[in-house]
């Protein structure tokens, strides 16, 4: 410190004076020596203490000083940290997106620390570790090469260990410089510090510096550590607010997909919430109400009762028991269309709370489908007429084809085995002449309907009447193994309808009946013109069965020889020979007993 220096200084004037007083006073005493030089050195003595004193606190001002200045340099760095911190804090939080929020997060954190490079590594919650591209003024390409080993391996020690690594001499220090890149790149600050949350170590900060850099790595592991456990909060908030805006998309995806379903089917679909609130009213409700959603969604479900008188009932009932699904029909009644029918389907939607679930009612309007439904009983009732009356004058197959298909009815036949059967009243023509026509008819009636019936009940075709004379056809259209034996037994039951007939007090002439029956090929078919077709048979077995008949005795069956071949286990008979008309020779019949 110089003279002048000094005399600024309070002290130090002091100190000069002392000085100065002490040096006049050990003057004046070796230029004027007293005989008694006691209070002389007294006050020299004096002086001097005077002056170590002033020393003495001089040296305390200086600490004094040199520490406030160390705190003033201490708070201020102290200060800087926290508005560094307070920084990263809000810019951290500020982002919710993560490769962003950890791309900012190795960039403050490389510009707090002062470092050259940076690398963020989070790890995947599912497991493992992804390594994202959150780097500063680092490659991601480099992460994998060999010249970043060192760095990988104190990476995953940090992330096995949970402990920060750091150092100021990488060059010097045993735990990492053995790798060649250490020196190859000049590295000489290293820390690295894990990222922890309540869940454990979810990732690393990685920041280093190089030796030829202006601004070395500043040795402060601790404001790394602080930027972590920020960046720790950050991340479980960007990753919850990750997975609430995927659950918010996905939700709004299936409210959207829903909305479009209910809006796309043809049923209309109206939801309830737990207090009976309209929610949803789609659009096929609309048609089928003939109100708009607007109108009606927000409010009870008792409004609905001035088209369907009791529907809340109905839906109280459903609650009741919401397990299971209720179907009802119920009429209603609209302003516009008037009447209507409409089937209602509860269904409970579950919600996520206990006793938060919804109720949907499924509403398919049938006032058509019913409309349609009677129109086409009506219809059959009809048709079912038409066919029991058409049949009285048409084979009963003819009508089944005609109502089935009526193009399928042409021209023509087709070649096929049958058995005919020709009965007859004997004796008819002298009994007409004898009663009046309508007796005749009347005895023709009597006598026609169980013969049909028999007909009938043993699957012959009734082919046509003839006067008093019945034909019929059994295996046309449609052949079958007992054809001749069931032509044997309609012919037997024949004469039983005649015997119990004659049995009756009203009947003032007995009928005798005779019967023939042949076997043969024939062709069956329509047989006429387009304006007028008749389906029956044409063969010789048809001529055969009509000489049989005419020759046969009154209450006497007559079968051809082929016709008795099959049916020769099931009945008795005895064969004779016969002059057929139109047949050269004697032709052998069988007359069939029982």
């Amino acid at each position: 410190m110089t003279k002048r220096d000094r005399r600024d200084d309070p002290w130090n004037k002091i100190a000069s004076r002392l000085d100065e007083a002490l040096d006049d006073a050990r003057t004046l005493a070796d230029e004027r020596p007293a005989p008694n030089t006691r209070g002389v050195d007294k006050l020299l003595t004096l002086l001097n203490d005077a002056r170590r004193d002033v020393q003495a606190r001089e040296l305390e001002a200086r600490v004094a000083a040199a520490r406030a200045q160390r705190l003033e340099s201490d708070l201020e760095r102290q200060r800087r940290r926290a508005d560094v911190l307070v920084r990263i804090g809000k810019a951290i939080n500020a982002v919710r997106e993560l490769p962003a929020l950890l791309q900012l997060v190795i960039d403050l954190a490389v510009d707090a620390s002062g470092g050259e490079r940076g690398l963020v590594v989070v790890r995947d919650p599912a497991g493992g570790v992804r390594e994202y591209s959150a780097a500063a003024n680092l490659d991601a390409g480099i992460l994998r090469q060999p010249e970043f080993a060192v760095s990988r391996s104190i990476l995953e020690r940090v992330f096995r260990d949970g402990q920060p690594v750091a150092t100021t001499d990488a060059q010097n220090d045993p735990d990492v410089n053995a790798a060649p890149s250490i020196h190859s790149l000049h590295i000489r600050s290293i820390i690295c510090v894990p990222i922890k949350s309540k869940d454990g170590i979810i990732g690393v900060i990685y920041v280093d510096s190089r030796v030829t850099t202006n601004a070395l790595l500043a040795h402060d592991p601790d404001l790394l550590a602080t930027i972590a456990d920020q960046a720790a909060v950050a991340i479980d908030n960007a990753r919850l607010y990750e997975d609430l805006s995927e659950s918010f998309h996905e939700l709004s995806t299936v409210k959207a997909q829903n909305d479009e379903v209910l809006e796309s089917i043809a049923s209309g679909v109206i939801i309830f919430d737990d207090k009976d609130t309209i929610t949803q009213f789609n659009r096929a409700a609309e048609l089928t109400f003939g109100l708009s959603g607007s109108t009606v969604q927000g409010r009870s479900a008792r409004i609905l009762d001035t088209w369907l008188p009791g529907f809340t009932a109905l839906l109280e009932q459903h609650k009741a028991a919401p397990e299971s699904h209720m179907q009802v029909e119920i009429p209603g009644n609209h302003f516009v269309r008037g009447p209507f029918h409409l089937q209602i389907t509860f269904l409970r939607i579950r919600g996520s709370l206990p006793g938060a679930g919804s109720t949907a009612a499924v509403i398919n309007d049938l006032t058509e489908s019913r409309a349609l439904e009677a129109a086409n009983e009506a219809q059959a009732r009809k048709s079912e007429q038409i066919a029991r009356s058409f049949e009285r004058y048409v084979a009963p197959h003819v009508v089944s084809s005609l109502m089935r298909d009526p193009e399928q009815i042409v021209l023509g036949g087709t070649r096929q085995t049958a058995t005919m059967l020709f009965a007859d009243i004997r004796g008819f023509t002298e009994l007409s002449e004898r009663l009046m026509p309508e007796q005749v008819v009347e005895l023709l009636n009597r006598y026609l309907a169980p013969v049909v019936n028999v007909v009938f009940a043993n699957a012959g075709l009734l082919d046509k009447f003839y006067g008093d004379g019945v034909m019929a056809v059994f295996g046309a259209p449609r052949p079958g193994d007992d054809d001749a034996l069931r032509a044997v037994l309609t012919a037997g039951q024949i004469l039983e309808q005649v015997r119990a007939l004659n049995e009756q007090p009203q009947i003032s002439w007995p009928l005798a009946v005779s019967v023939g029956l042949a076997t043969g090929d024939v062709v069956a078919g329509h047989i006429g013109s387009e304006r007028r077709l008749e389906y029956t048979v044409i063969g010789d077995a048809v001529n055969l069965a009509s000489r049989l008949q005419q020759i046969a005795q009154p209450d006497q069956i007559l079968v051809d020889e082929r016709t008795y071949e099959r049916v020769r286990t099931r009945f008795a008979a005895t064969r004779r020979l016969a002059r057929i008309k139109g047949k050269a020779g004697l032709t052998p019949v069988y007359v069939i007993h029982g």
